[in-house]
């Protein structure tokens, strides 16, 4: 398919010296669509590849590029300005904010989205009373396992889990590596859990994931990973389904890491690689972003992790 050879060139963080032929305004409506459009505006003003190109593809691009990165600062500055005010409250930093200048080597190749970190329900009020003031709680979600915080123009989110509404997972902080740039306490999560919780995110839209999110698994497979607590922890957190569906996208997406993909694939019964499979061969179209009605929701049911793992 040519237009995902030109996004595999313009997503590459070392990229080939040409661009391969594709649709350009389909390609960069995707771009856009998926948080791509800025790593891609990057490697189009900076490397070879966006010689001879039309300067209308990429002035569309160049704009949410400068975008992104005035917003990643802005949300970074808050961030650090709360997780300051609340210096001694562990906290595990998710997601993209966690990712950026680890797996990215640069601010502005992966916008942040929401802001989200992981908090132990015995520090919820010592943070919401650290950061009184400047943030207040915005809303609670998923039986309050969820505490939204603003200070009007951004928000940040706390769960205890390691997803959005998850259960209370001790591992993560037990496992979690030291992020001091954002605080004495601060941290972010090991590479597999960091991983499964990029997962668990995609699992909650039946895997039909902005790409941008396959990139951070990418990248989080060229990382030193135990796969025999990988797969313990996806078995014990349900999100064995997912995992497998997820490592099966992203070797169809970025075929340089399908090796590590594969040697990282959970057993399935065959009856669960059968739904799982017809998940994955729908999610393989990046053009693809609105769905038959229902046809997202029946995906979740497949891959989405049920009930709490934890209860008795």
């Amino acid at each position: 398919m040519a237009l995902l050879d030109a996004l595999r060139a313009l997503t590459a963080f070392t990229p080939p010296p040409a661009l391969p032929d594709a649709d350009l305004d389909a390609l960069a409506d995707v771009l856009i669509a998926h948080g791509l459009a800025p790593l891609a505006s990057y490697q189009l003003e900076n490397t070879r590849l966006g010689a001879g190109l039309p300067e209308a593809f990429r002035e569309k691009l160049l704009g949410h590029y400068q975008g992104v990165a005035n917003d990643n600062v802005m949300k970074l500055v808050t961030l650090r300005g709360a997780l300051k005010l609340a210096a001694d409250v562990p906290v595990v930093l998710l997601d993209a904010s966690a990712y950026l200048d680890w797996l990215y080597p640069h601010l502005a190749w992966r916008p942040l989205g929401d802001l989200r970190f992981a908090l132990r329900a015995e520090d919820a009020a010592r943070f919401a009373d650290a950061v009184k003031g400047p943030l207040s709680v915005e809303r609670t979600e998923h039986d309050g396992r969820v505490a939204v915080f603003t200070d009007g123009k951004i928000t940040l989110s706390a769960q205890e889990g390691l997803w959005t509404g998850g259960p209370a997972d001790p591992l993560l902080f037990e496992r979690a590596r030291p992020y001091r740039a954002f605080g004495p306490r601060a941290a972010r999560p090991s590479p597999e859990d960091a991983l499964l919780a990029t997962v668990a995110e995609q699992a909650q839209l039946g895997l039909f994931a902005p790409l941008v999110t396959f990139v951070d698994l990418r990248e989080l497979l060229r990382e030193p990973l135990d796969a025999a607590y990988l797969g313990r922890r996806a078995g014990a957190l349900r999100l064995s389904r997912a995992l497998y569906g997820a490592l099966a996208l992203v070797a169809h997406f970025f075929p340089e890491v399908a090796d590590p993909a594969a040697a990282l694939a959970p057993e399935l019964s065959f009856a669960e690689r059968v739904a799982v499979d017809r998940v994955v061969e729908a999610a393989k179209d990046p053009v693809r972003l609105r769905h038959l009605r229902g046809a997202d929701a029946a995906a979740r049911l497949v891959v989405a992790p049920h009930g709490d793992p934890h209860a008795s």
